[in-house]
């Protein structure tokens, strides 16, 4: 259970700022709208974003209601398995 509770956000602001353009640029790819807090979370002491997608045609909420913090955002737009 331990493996699978790692650090969730980037530990550099460099990092941060890359993976933030990264998602946007994917999200675009994929036609939809990118919704983000302004606000830099922390989350285990890191910087973390809440991030929202929804279809540009309908604009439907696609994501979760409370959104998705930088890894969780990056695998549902890559539909990576995240174990």
């Amino acid at each position: 259970m331990k493996n699978k509770i790692e650090t969730t956000c980037e530990h550099s602001a460099k990092d941060f700022k890359k993976l933030g353009k990264v998602i946007t640029k994917l999200a675009q790819k994929q036609d939809l709208i990118v919704i983000k807090n302004r606000l830099a979370l922390f989350i285990d002491g890191k910087p973390c974003r809440r991030w929202w997608f929804a279809d540009k045609k309908s604009g439907l909420l696609l994501s979760v209601e409370y959104g998705l913090i930088d890894r969780e955002a990056l695998l549902f737009l890559t539909n990576d398995d995240p174990s």
